[in-house]
């Protein structure tokens, strides 16, 4: 990571040469023609021009006395950037500035001056904040565009301010997307610290695009400083902010708006908009929208697939009303509904059953996915209300066409209440009335047989390699893989330093065969540090291993060695945890020492679709760590292990595909 002390200062005048260097050496083109010195001196000088045009509203933003986080960087080493949006002394900086209490914060303007500022607004939605000064300076102010181009690829400058003199600093790339971050930001690869939040990021011609902000691709925490400089930075676009900087003047905060569905598919990418469930409370469920409902529209857009819902809803704010065309039953429905600042947050539950999708061309009848029920946990609700061979049908009124269904219904249930499930028994309809539990709390333990012969046959350790990663791995899986198994998959991190994947793995053998996990163990590209660039990599390698094995892919977790009771937190656990967040479709688990670093990744809300469990060798509410809380309220459940060893973290990871 480079730290904010080893940058230079940079003054206008020593702008070309540091933009001329910075072209030559970290954005090459591949094009023969750009490495002629007249090329690189006329984008020199359009990139200077450029910058000189904004740097007048651009200021530096001192936060002073802040009560220090996790790693503190930001405030001991540096400020951050902001622009002045008009002449009355309004500030619009990024949410950097107020994460966390500070006596105050100062506006450093490009004469020099520091002027105290007050926070009059903040949007929450889209990491910005609105301050205010008090001066008789005059101000230059930015000048937003009336219409934006944002063609993909074209130039991309990041403007912002930096050290004592407030000198500016440059970072040219390119814009590499729109509608990023669920419809909320531009991307673009111009390489972008701290310094930079707040700051403009503008075209060769000195066009404002948007504004830059603190984000994390592929999900929120506390400290999304922490992995900076990945080649990946985000702005919002100027139109969005001028449609909402007067009601940020009135001093009004701005919140995502929030409605309350889950998909039936747990890849959003997948096409169809089906809706797998309703949130209790919600929007969707005022308006009357209902469980396989398709989505045809939202707000006159048309979407084809989930993710185009997400993208499309993305865009509004609490208290919004938003028009929605659905297909119910054939026909096409209007409803209009105003989206809330808040939701119940989602209480995963479960029923106690393991169960599959009978394939179609096995079904006597065209009604969809059959789902039988082929064991019932002891102990569970399921074990004196259902039965092996059932097949489950509906969830109170809504449809049981798949496990995914399924599991969105009971992540989105009222928790503790009883539910009517209907069910096909030998042949006969039947309902019954079941109140599903809670996944938080206590781990659920069961006894080995009900795997039965899953982990039977020779296992093998075997060297795992990827074309597109640098990283050592290896998996302990059996010899001879069998179709019908119905194995398990946990993915181990190992800490830098810590040794090979193949030793690791002669530790897990035994326990891995016996509960029918495979184990690929994952060591860092470098072995003094993981690294953010590594997370797409690790689901990677859990996508090649399931490749393999017959692996039930919703008994997939990834864990770090501090999830074994009374093993110290290392860099593995903060890389665990940032795995399984950003990488949501793919692990439904997670365990990692108590004491874990949180890691510099968004905490978006729990995925009806992909549930995903958190697994930490705690005994007691009462010891869950503060980075945990966060969790819960986003609809992560917190499960406790206890006494946590090897067995009992294998066996969890197969329980994960109970419902």
């Amino acid at each position: 990571m480079r730290r904010f002390s080893t940058l230079s200062s940079i003054s206008l005048l020593s702008l070309l040469s540091f933009i001329c260097t910075t072209i030559c050496t970290t954005v090459p083109c591949g094009n023969p023609a750009h490495a002629d010195t007249g090329y690189r001196k006329a984008m020199a000088k359009a990139v200077r021009a450029a910058a000189e045009s904004v740097l007048p509203a651009v200021v530096s933003v001192e936060i002073v006395g802040t009560a220090q986080g996790p790693s503190g960087e930001v405030e001991q080493d540096a400020p951050t950037s902001g622009v002045v949006i008009d002449a009355d002394g309004y500030v619009l900086a990024s949410s950097i500035v107020v994460r966390r209490p500070a006596a105050s914060i100062l506006i450093v303007i490009p004469d020099g001056s520091r002027h105290a500022a007050k926070v009059v607004s903040r949007d929450y939605h889209r990491d910005l904040v609105l301050l205010k000064i008090e001066t008789t300076k005059q101000l230059s102010a930015i000048r937003f565009p009336t219409k934006l181009d944002l063609q993909i690829g074209k130039t991309a400058v990041a403007v912002g301010r930096f050290g004592n003199d407030a000198s500016p600093i440059i970072s040219r790339g390119v814009l590499s997307g729109v509608e990023r971050l669920d419809g909320v930001a531009l991307q673009t690869d111009a390489r972008v610290s701290a310094a930079f939040y707040g700051g403009p990021l503008i075209d060769l011609y000195g066009n404002v695009m948007g504004i830059l902000i603190p984000a994390v691709a592929g999900g929120a925490d506390s400290d999304p400083t922490g992995w900076y400089d990945s080649g990946i930075a985000f702005a919002i676009p100027s139109d969005v902010i001028q449609t909402k900087l007067e009601r940020l003047k009135s001093g009004t905060d701005i919140k995502r708006g929030l409605i309350g569905i889950a998909s039936k598919t747990k890849d959003p990418y997948d096409d169809g908009t089906e809706i797998s469930a309703v949130r209790k409370r919600s929007p969707a469920e005022a308006s009357g929208i209902k469980a396989g409902d398709e989505v045809v529209e939202i707000d006159g857009k048309t979407v084809r697939r989930h993710q185009e819902i997400k993208q499309a809803l993305g865009r509004f704010d609490a208290g919004e009303t938003i028009r929605i065309k659905l297909r119910r039953d054939g026909k096409e429905i209007d409803i209009t509904t105003e989206l809330a600042e808040t939701i119940p947050p989602l209480q995963p539950q479960r029923l106690g059953a393991l169960v599959s999708e009978l394939d179609s061309e096995e079904q006597a009848e065209d009604d969809g996915t059959k789902v039988i029920v082929n064991s019932v946990l002891s102990g569970t609700p399921a074990e004196s209300k259902i039965k092996v061979g059932d097949q489950l049908r509906k969830f109170g009124d809504a449809k049981i066409s798949s496990v995914t269904v399924l599991r969105s219904l009971l992540m989105s249930a009222e928790p503790e209440t009883a539910v009517d499930l209907s069910i096909t028994r030998d042949g006969v309809d039947k309902t019954l009335s079941i109140t599903p539990t809670m996944v938080s709390g206590p781990i659920l333990k069961q006894s080995t047989p009900i795997w039965g012969d899953a982990g039977s046959g020779d296992w093998t350790t075997e060297e795992l390699k990827l074309p597109d990663s640098g990283n050592a791995a290896a998996f302990v899986a059996p010899k001879t893989p069998d179709t019908q198994q119905d194995l398990g998959l946990l993915v181990l991190l190992i800490n830098p330093s810590g040794g090979s994947p193949t030793d690791m793995l002669e530790n897990w053998r035994e326990a891995a065969k016996s509960a029918g996990v495979v184990i690929c163990a994952v060591a860092p590209e470098d072995s003094r540090r993981w690294q953010p660039k590594e997370i797409n990599a690790i689901g990677n390698f859990a996508a090649a291993v399931m490749k393999k094995a017959a692996i039930n892919p919703n008994a997939v977790a990834i864990a770090a060695p501090g999830a074994i009771h009374e093993t110290d937190a290392e860099a593995a656990d903060s890389m665990a945890l940032a795995v399984a967040v950003s990488q949501g479709a793919t692990f439904f688990g997670v365990s990692v020492s108590p004491k874990t670093r949180s890691p510099a990744v968004r905490v978006k809300e729990n995925d009806p679709s992909a549930s995903l469990q958190i697994l930490l060798p705690l005994s007691s509410e009462q010891e869950i760590p503060a980075w945990s809380r966060a969790m819960t309220k986003a609809g992560y459940p917190i499960v406790l292990g206890g006494n946590t060893d090897s067995i009992t973290l294998l066996n969890w990871v197969r329980l994960l595909q109970a419902i």
